[in-house]
């Protein structure tokens, strides 16, 4: 009898131990880069192409670069929005003009309008302060001929029911066929801001509520995963590998972007050393090979951004990525 409840209880034990194993740690394969990509990924672009006139040789250049490193949406910084939701026309005047070259090399790359700003200096709360950020992205979308709007609204969190406005007034408005992206703070999951809220405060937290509104209304879901604050190369391997898991399961319906940076400044709460291409794409690829991440709503890898990459890193992300 005694062998008996051994033997039940050590099956319970191994049913549990397989079930931790494939939900919490999960099986894993050992595929490439280029597996999983699928030639839709996204770059942020600088504010000197819709504020300056660009030579048809530089547009050309650009569109070749993009499209040898199948990058296919381009985030183009626009704004920033200003207090009143408005954004100056001379501030991106040449817009037009960069658009239409950049079509006529290649019509396949997608441009959405980068509009962005600290939070705290719109109040989002504000009926006429939103609609004026709406017709600004109809402006953008309609008459500039960009092909969507990217938000980059920061920072935003759970209950912040103005922001979440904002992207329902500017879906119900913006022509069909244009895209919303939206940008978002890291993922952190409802129990771990719950378990820890007696010993570390979340301001500004993203968890399933907030990434579950935007997906609403937005088409695009662009984590950015640096910023981090992370000194260990290994801590942000796996932070990128849970985040790549974490939100291609909560974001099912929509285009998930994991964005990582390119950017060598070193400053409080960024370390170059450890943040960077080459473990952002060592992370992703990892949660992708993860059996718990839902590869069909990954879209691709995004790169904060195009002004920063050099050599070297167009270099890593093609070994690791492209090829």
């Amino acid at each position: 009898m005694k062998r008996r409840t051994k033997i039940i209880w050590w099956s319970v034990f191994g049913i549990l131990a397989m079930l931790v194993w494939y939900f919490i740690i999960g099986i894993e394969s050992n595929r490439t880069g280029s597996f999983y990509n699928k030639k839709h990924n996204a770059i942020w672009l600088g504010h000197e192409w819709v504020d300056t006139i660009k030579s048809k040789e530089e547009v050309y250049d650009l569109v070749n670069n993009l499209k040898k490193h199948q990058i296919d949406t381009v985030f183009v910084h626009s704004g920033p929005i200003e207090g009143d939701g408005g954004i100056s026309p001379k501030v991106y005047k040449y817009a037009p003009e960069f658009i239409n070259q950049a079509k006529e090399f290649d019509d396949s790359i997608q441009y959405q309008a980068w509009m962005g700003q600290i939070r705290s200096k719109i109040d989002l709360d504000k009926p006429e302060i939103r609609a004026k950020i709406v017709k600004q992205a109809k402006i953008m979308t309609e008459l500039v001929g960009f092909d969507g709007i990217h938000y980059d609204i920061e920072p935003v969190w759970d209950e912040d029911n103005g922001f979440i406005e904002l992207l329902k007034e500017t879906r119900e408005n913006l022509t069909e066929g244009k895209k919303i992206s939206v940008a978002l703070a890291e993922f952190i999951p409802q129990g771990v801001i719950w378990i820890s809220g007696g010993i570390h405060n979340f301001e500004n937290h993203n968890s399933e509520l907030n990434y579950s509104n935007v997906a609403k209304y937005a088409d695009q879901i662009v984590t950015m995963v640096y910023d981090t604050g992370i000194n260990h190369d290994w801590l942000y391997l796996w932070l990128v590998k849970e985040q790549t898991i974490w939100v291609t399961n909560i974001v099912e319906d929509r285009e998930v972007f994991i964005a990582i940076p390119s950017y060598d400044e070193v400053k409080p709460g960024f370390n170059p050393g450890v943040e960077n291409i080459g473990e952002g794409l060592a992370g992703i690829i990892q949660g992708l090979n993860n059996i718990r991440s839902n590869e069909e709503s990954f879209a691709g890898v995004a790169i904060y951004a195009y002004w920063e990459m050099d050599e070297n890193e167009w270099e890593t992300y093609e070994k690791m990525w492209v090829k």
